[in-house]
């Protein structure tokens, strides 16, 4: 079986890491894989990748695949998967054998999406109205999808509900826990037994809501430091953030890695007591005149349905974890291997208290995570799941 995985490959983004566990996987199963992404992505994956093929988008030909497998990441992501769309758009829709990952956590950021010609593709599908700036990238590939996967149940059956879709070209299949391989970084300190390190992984935005944890921690008196790991994605909430550490007096409790290497992001997790995976609107989001805006348009609410490849990295690591009371979450967290929180001050600051006061707790979390992980949430397990549905599509 031939697959083509199409897939920016955006090293900043988890669907890097999610299409390269799934091409590994499937190569070790005997697949003939490759990968289409642009020129400038290829040397970025994460883990070892010598025998898959790397294909330019200009030499892309659909007849040359068993399978065509599009991951969809965030907004202008999206472009260079949407001119692939426009160039071979009459020969995909009338092929059987596309299938589309639809990632839940898509549309927070739909209005980055700025080209012209994805604006212009978008707008004359034929028979298709444009109601929301995401139906340019999901109705196009609605198209052409025999398939479409989505990461958990509420994403899934939200999305069928969304466009009035039938249950025979939905799937639901996991994100793969998968660990890198973890080569030591000399720059970093190794943190002594007693380090409370708490680590909020993923990129820094008001729609995940960072500010509301740091207000939840200004009040507990254990000693620990709050680690944020990610790029911030906008400058006034940055400044947001920053007054609210000076306000708090936590300077010293608090640190900004900004984007890491992947080795570090592992080294990162090691370090780490606790994480903390919210998935909350910032107060300060809300009086926003463009979140008003968003949310006329319907566009704050998937955020009730998200998955994440730091949730799964951080559970075949052994964390406990802290998250979101989130549909998606959901179905990767329960009490025996993390706690949810309401999207509240005082239910983040009473679920870490907790945890920071009780190690045996922790480690109790911490085994449960493992457990589930490897048994739930195998990278192999789920790339034959993935083989399986590729089967039907021959």
């Amino acid at each position: 079986m031939k697959i083509g995985i199409v897939t920016p490959q955006d090293p900043k983004t988890g669907i890097s890491i999610y299409s390269a566990i799934l091409a590994v996987e499937l190569q070790n199963l005997g697949k003939d894989v490759s990968i289409i992404s642009p020129n400038n992505s290829i040397d970025k994956l994460p883990i070892k990748h010598e025998d898959i093929n790397y294909i330019s988008p200009n030499n892309y030909v659909p007849e040359d695949y068993d399978i065509t497998h599009f991951q969809l990441a965030n907004s202008n992501l999206h472009e260079f998967q949407l001119h692939l769309l426009d160039d071979h758009h009459n020969k995909l829709k009338d092929m059987s054998n596309i299938i589309t990952t639809v990632h839940d956590a898509r549309n927070f950021d739909t209005f980055n999406l700025k080209c012209s010609k994805c604006y212009s593709f978008g707008l004359n599908l034929s028979n298709t109205p444009i109601m929301y700036p995401f139906d340019i990238v999901d109705k196009a590939f609605q198209r052409i999808s025999k398939y479409l996967i989505f990461h958990n149940n509420f994403a899934m059956e939200e999305y069928k509900t969304r466009y009035h879709l039938n249950n025979n070209s939905l799937r639901c299949i996991p994100i793969s826990a998968y660990r890198l391989e973890d080569t030591k970084d000399p720059n970093l300190v190794d943190s002594d037994s007693d380090d409370n390190r708490i680590l909020v992984p993923g990129y820094i935005s008001p729609f995940k809501g960072q500010d509301i944890i740091l207000k939840a921690v200004s009040n507990i008196d254990d000693n620990f430091k709050l680690v944020f790991m990610g790029k911030i994605v906008d400058k006034s909430y940055e400044i947001y953030l920053d007054s609210i550490i000076k306000k708090e007096g936590i300077q010293d409790k608090v640190e900004f890695l900004g984007f890491v290497t992947d080795n570090e992001f592992i080294n990162q997790i090691d370090r780490a007591k606790i994480v903390l995976i919210p998935r909350l609107i910032s107060s300060w989001l809300k009086k926003t005149t463009m979140y008003r805006f968003r949310k006329f348009l319907g566009l704050d609410y998937l955020i009730n349905h998200s998955t994440s490849a730091v949730l799964t990295m951080s559970l075949i690591s052994g964390k406990p974890i802290i998250c979101s009371k989130n549909q998606g979450f959901s179905e990767y967290i329960n009490s025996s291997r993390g706690i949810f929180c309401e999207d509240n001050v005082e239910s983040w600051r009473s679920a870490i208290k907790f945890l920071l006061e009780n190690p045996e707790k922790q480690r109790e979390m911490s085994e449960n995570s493992k457990i589930f992980a490897n048994n739930t949430l195998n990278p192999t397990m789920i790339a034959k799941r993935h083989i399986k549905l590729y089967n039907q599509c021959l």
